[in-house]
């Protein structure tokens, strides 16, 4: 970590053509502004959970002795909690890995607090370890992500660091053993299991929890910050380093600079839909300059188990920043697929080893609004990570908090729905797979979730079937295909475990009477028309039609959609069925990496091509 910060000063903003050595300085300008800002709500600071992250903080001020007291704080507070009224440890440890790790910090360590800390890692590899040892860094990855993403990585995180803490330690050292087998071995173990992971993963997609807006994706990506910047193998940091720019620009391909937020939904275990979270990046991605909304004192928190020697490269921030980067198509594929094989066996595989991905998220951007979609097939079993609690449809450059999602009923339901996105349009239906019935999991219902005040008082309901609205710069028209829409504002919460049914305070839904009915969002920006009347009259003068199960609709770009209820078939656009299989893992404008070649290329007008290579020159083991 960069200490101290309070001696940078505070950057205003910055052009779209910043060049390297000016984007690295204003990022630690940035960082120091958050870091002297950064505040705890008090229910949090008399939290030792809390320690550890107040001394991170503490140790950033230069606080140092402050700082070693919630060190011993944090070390001697209970590791157990409660999950479904049973005992469990407690998994996140982050913020103590990296002081127990960073030099930068760990040098400024009392002897006392040192000791602490590695007492503390000692622990959680003989007592806490979680059904984690060093013999599953040797199993096969495809074959062994057997638990959601964010549990896999930070399962794996905490056991290897923790070993890594101990086997820095004098009085432990390389050649000790733990479990029959030397620290400097299990290491070296780990380190293979990465070299292999991020070898493997970068092909495939990037997050599984797809683009999760709060704990899950923090929890995730925080995974490959601590790899890029806290172990001592320089391939493992390469190629840590090279992920995360390979997450970041896909992040910047879809991001949004006027409400700092990644606006592309087609989201996973996302109950939360109606917007009212913040992207849980805002203030990191604010430090790295890729928006200017300054962040609150308690979210600037969120960034100091983030600050170390990775930063994304300057040309995605050119690319996030820019609010005319004019509107484009963004594909990607995912892993999820489970083989009949794995099935069977209980779900311990993400990917089909044949290299098909059988699923695809589309994004289509613009300065005004942004439309996303998740495809499934309809033939194909997933893991429940990528088909849980999905939010599709559209979201509106002028307020973060302003969106219209096509979902399921109940509350986390799974597999509700299945989408396609194109120029201007998404169609959404129910997935024939979806979980049917009431409670947590399941849906008996699809409805289009709309925000209060903007979305809603602009509401143009027309006789011809088409729900018009507009926010900002975007126009938006919603047809329900088949059986028409009730309205209702009753919505599903699960408090202690329980469905229960309240009303909803921040929105309306358009509940539909024939829950298989495709539901088609086509947009519009206002730029591209007289008025929003104009809009309306456009729309409706396109072909549309719905008879035995199938629509057929021509768009506002003249592109000619094909849809079928219970997805019967998969969706065709202009003729050609879907490619759930898409030749590109990533295909934009910006960032683009064919299938099968290791090498992802991000590229900007006025910056040299950033090439990321996951092809690990390191010596694998054979698995």
């Amino acid at each position: 970590m960069r200490v101290p910060l309070l001696l940078l000063l505070v950057v205003s903003g910055m052009g779209p053509a910043i060049q390297a050595a000016e984007y690295e300085e204003s990022v630690q300008k940035r960082f120091a502004e958050v870091v002297t800002a950064a505040t705890l709500i008090p229910q949090r600071a008399n939290n030792p959970d809390w320690a550890a992250t107040l001394a991170l903080l503490e140790f950033a001020r230069g606080n140092v002795a402050e700082a070693n007291k919630l060190v011993f704080t944090y070390c001697s507070r209970d590791p157990m909690t409660t999950y479904v009224g049973r005992p469990v440890p407690k998994r996140r440890c982050e913020a103590l890995l990296r002081i127990g790790l960073d030099e930068g910090i760990r040098s400024r360590l009392e002897p006392g607090a040192l000791r602490a800390v590695e007492d503390f890692a000692f622990e959680l590899v003989t007592k806490y370890q979680v059904g984690m040892t060093t013999e599953r860094a040797e199993e096969r990855f495809f074959e062994k992500f057997d638990s959601s993403e964010n549990h896999y990585l930070n399962d794996r995180r905490r056991y290897h660091l923790s070993l890594e803490i101990i086997r820095r330690a004098e009085r432990y050292g390389p050649d000790y053993e733990i479990n029959g087998r030397k620290l400097g071995e299990q290491c070296k173990a780990w380190e293979q299991f990465w070299i292999r992971y991020f070898r493997d993963r970068a092909d495939e997609g990037t997050d599984i929890e797809v683009a999760h807006p709060s704990s899950y994706g923090v929890c995730t990506i925080g995974v490959y910050y601590d790899l890029a910047d806290l172990v001592e193998n320089p391939e493992v940091r390469r190629l840590a380093g090279n992920f995360l720019t390979l997450f970041w620009a896909e992040v910047a391909s879809e991001f949004e600079p006027k409400t700092g937020q990644r606006a592309g939904l087609g989201e996973t275990r996302n109950p939360l839909y109606d917007g009212h979270r913040n992207y849980w990046a805002q203030a990191l991605l604010y430090c790295y300059s890729w928006h200017d909304l300054v962040p609150s004192s308690e979210a600037g928190l969120s960034v100091l188990t983030f600050i170390g020697d990775y930063h994304p490269p300057a040309t995605l921030a050119a690319i996030a920043r820019d609010p005319d980067r004019g509107a484009y198509q963004v594909t990607s594929r995912r892993a999820g697929l489970l083989t009949a094989k794995t099935y069977a066996q209980g779900y311990p595989i993400v990917f089909d080893e044949t290299g098909g991905s059988r699923l695809r998220r589309d994004v289509y951007y613009t300065p005004d609004y942004t439309l996303a979609t998740i495809t499934y097939d309809p033939d194909r079993v997933y893991r429940n990570s990528i088909t849980l609690a999905q939010t599709m449809g559209a979201t509106f450059a002028v307020d973060a908090h302003l969106r219209i999602n096509i979902i399921g009923t109940g509350f986390y339901p799974n597999r509700a729905t299945c989408g396609i996105t194109g120029a201007g349009v998404s169609i959404i239906a129910r997935d024939p797979n979806a979980a049917e019935g009431r409670g947590r999991f399941m849906s008996d219902g699809t409805r289009v979730f709309l925000n209060n005040q903007t979305l809603w008082e602009n509401r143009v309901e027309d006789p011809s079937g088409w729900f018009f609205t507009r926010a900002g710069e975007a126009y938006a028209a919603i047809r329900v295909t088949g059986g028409g829409y009730g309205m209702t504002i009753k919505t599903y919460v699960w408090p202690d475990r329980q469905l229960k049914q309240v009303e909803r305070t921040n929105g309306h839904y358009l509940e539909l009477k024939d829950m298989w009915s495709p539901v088609v969002i086509q947009m519009g920006r206002a730029k591209d028309y007289d008025s929003f009347e104009a809009f309306q009259t456009s729309v409706k003068e396109n072909p549309f039609t719905y008879a035995d199960g199938k629509l057929t609709y021509t768009s506002e770009a003249g592109d000619i959609y094909e849809a079928w209820a219970k997805f019967t078939s998969l969706p065709t656009i202009n003729g050609e069925t879907i490619n759930l299989n898409p030749e590109k893992t990533y295909d934009s404008p910006f960032l683009s990496m064919e299938h099968g070649s290791n090498k992802a290329v991000i590229s900007y007008p006025g910056f040299e091509d950033v090439v990321l290579d996951f092809q690990s020159a390191s010596k694998l083991s054979p698995q």
